[in-house]
């Protein structure tokens, strides 16, 4: 090879190996923001997993009683459940058990469904209930009463649910009512069941009024707190005349378990959504002991309660307005309030 051509081989060799070397700067510029996407991503999944709620906080969240129920009860709460069996269905049950009810500090605008009414059965374990709350027959409303045909006021404003004998669907059952309802068809007990009043009170409550002797409100309609809804009768498993007043968050989660003994009669669902004292909402009076006891910061002005006679002594309790379960009349269910 001649000089000349060995020296053009030599800038070919050279200019072969200078272009080999050189990257492209668009390649380079491509490479670097690839690996920018990629550490972001990886710092990003790295904080997240650090974050995260652990395993199991969600289902634990879900089966702790609501505080709204859980401290007005005093520990008189049935096992909480994660799930409330069909109860979906109903009208007015969230669907997420995880919901609270409201707490009863924020429960205002509450009127005594009675005026001037006595307490013959309170809220809570009695031999006379239908539910079990801590291994304890517990009942679970105030009965409260005045006389025969007296008015029956609504204790908040709010809208008709139910105004008859065909209110189970809107009481908080947990289960299918079909059975029961199958049987109250079968037994021709419908007529056996107290005339009652649900209202959604539009605070997150509904409130429950049983055994009027009439109901002049019907369902949709709405309603203030003191306007006459009815008439203290005694329909249904009753014994004289009275109001069975009861209040619940369709949103609780915690549960009143029923009488077996009931369920296996009736063919009622197990369980029912647990409730409130409505002694802890209504205007405080200084004549009702029970209100004493249950709110004793309430009480401290109260004068001293009249020294009961001899015969009231002998008596240690009013006689219940309801019958006991166990004795309740064949001709219709057990239950009814």
């Amino acid at each position: 090879m001649s000089s000349i051509g060995r020296r053009h081989h030599i800038e070919w060799l050279s200019r072969r190996s200078d272009g080999a070397a050189q990257i492209p700067p668009v390649f380079v510029l491509g490479v670097v923001m690839m690996a920018a996407v990629v550490g972001g991503l990886m710092l990003r999944s790295v904080v997240a997993g650090s974050s995260a709620t652990p395993a199991g906080t969600v289902g634990a969240l879900a089966v702790v009683p609501a505080t709204a129920a859980g401290s007005r009860l005093t520990g008189n709460v049935a096992s909480p459940s994660a799930s409330l069996p069909d109860s979906t269905s109903m009208p007015g049950v969230a669907s997420s058990a995880a919901s609270s009810p409201p707490g009863v500090a924020i429960l205002t605008g509450y009127a005594w469904p009675l005026d001037k009414a006595m307490i013959t059965l309170p809220f809570g374990p009695t031999s006379w209930g239908e539910f079990i709350v801590n291994g304890q027959l517990f009942h679970d409303g105030v009965d409260m009463a005045t006389f025969c045909g007296d008015y029956v006021r609504a204790a908040h404003s709010g809208t008709v649910l139910a105004a008859s004998r065909q209110y189970d669907e809107f009481m908080g059952w947990v289960g299918s009512l079909t059975p029961y309802h199958n049987l109250l068809d079968t037994k021709h007990w419908w007529n056996s069941l107290p005339i009652t009043v649900v209202i959604d009170d539009g605070d997150g409550y509904r409130s429950i009024y049983a055994h009027e002797s009439k109901v002049i409100v019907a369902p949709g309609q709405t309603v203030v707190a003191g306007q006459v809804i009815g008439y203290e009768g005694m329909t249904g498993n009753a014994t004289g005349c009275h109001v069975h007043f009861g209040l619940f968050s369709p949103t609780e989660i915690a549960t009143f378990e029923m009488d077996p003994t009931i369920v296996k009669k009736d063919l009622v669902p197990t369980a029912e959504i647990a409730r409130i004292d409505p002694l802890l909402v209504l205007p405080f009076r200084c004549e009702v002991e029970e209100m004493r006891a249950l709110r004793p910061a309430e009480a401290v002005g109260c004068p001293p309660l009249p020294t009961p006679t001899p015969a009231a002594k002998a008596t240690k309790t009013p006689a219940p307005t309801e019958q006991p379960s166990a004795s309740a009349s064949p001709s219709g269910p057990a239950t009814g309030l």
